[in-house]
């Protein structure tokens, strides 16, 4: 999926990794905290067609709760355009509310592949008012294993706060079933101008129709986190780690599973998210 989601941790879109490949996005980050925000990814696999749906659990430290939610993704691929779209409803701080996403990859040729995803909300203080996100990608190397992205992006939350943000990135498939992707995003939040650079390398394992295996370690600097309507936690440094595996039961189907750990000087938060998918 271009748009992954997943509440309040990082979110952003992220394009396929090459004109066959699609980022699978088992780890949903949500377009919550644009602060620590990079985009994810984990597992690329062959791009097909397919719908998911699933929901998460997470608990909070210090007397923040538990968030609690659905989400329901699906992939189209026409031509030279990769079409995606999203809808996840969540609970967290008390509150309840539904994001909208939409995106699409366009292959301008072999070597070079952009993307562009938008997404708004319904409810949820903590969802964005609105999001923007697009990227650029350029294959290197004689088996064009070697992606490069560069990217832009603009969030605006549902209080005063706007945020610019550039990425940079890239991603190295090996001859075996490994792939090793990195990234780093320079984002700048107002009113403020506050810096909060963020970035994370993720390890892939596996093969398409088989499973994929993937540990994605995040760590940045966060300008602000909303955990209530009024409430804002700014200017702090907080980590992840996910582990994503992505499971075929069947020829066309099968699981995705995600195991969630977050820091930081406020709580520390942990959960799952469990999705069934189907190809076509």
């Amino acid at each position: 999926m271009v748009q992954g989601s997943r509440a309040q941790d990082s979110a952003a879109s992220s394009s396929a990794a090459s004109a066959n490949l699609a980022s699978d996005n088992a780890a949903q980050t949500s377009p919550q905290q644009p602060g620590a925000d990079v985009p994810p990814q984990p597992g690329p696999k062959e791009l097909i067609n397919y719908v998911e749906a699933g929901g998460d659990y997470l608990t909070l430290t210090n007397g923040f709760g538990h968030w609690a939610g659905g989400y329901a993704r699906g992939v189209v691929t026409s031509g030279t355009n990769i079409w995606n779209a999203e809808v996840n409803g969540q609970h967290e701080f008390d509150d309840a509310g539904v994001y909208l996403a939409a995106g699409d990859t366009y292959n301008f040729n072999p070597d070079w592949y952009g993307s562009l995803t938008a997404g708004s909300s319904v409810g949820g203080f903590f969802w964005p008012r609105f999001r923007a996100d697009g990227f650029i990608n350029k294959k290197w190397m004689g088996r064009k294993q070697w992606i490069t992205t560069f990217g832009f992006g603009y969030y605006a939350a549902k209080d005063v706060h706007r945020d610019h943000s550039f990425f940079a990135g890239s991603t190295y498939y090996f001859t075996k079933p490994w792939i090793l992707e990195e990234g780093i995003r320079f984002n700048i939040s107002n009113p403020g101008a506050v810096f909060s650079p963020a970035g994370f390398i993720a390890v892939t394992q596996g093969r398409n129709q088989q499973h994929y295996i993937t540990f994605r370690a995040g760590f940045g600097k966060e300008a602000y986190q909303l955990v209530g309507p009024t409430v804002t936690l700014t200017d702090f440094d907080s980590q992840t780690f996910t582990v994503t595996w992505r499971q075929w039961v069947g020829t066309n189907w099968g699981v995705n599973l995600v195991g969630d750990y977050y820091h930081s000087p406020f709580y520390m938060r942990g959960g799952t998210s469990l999705g069934f998918f189907r190809e076509f």
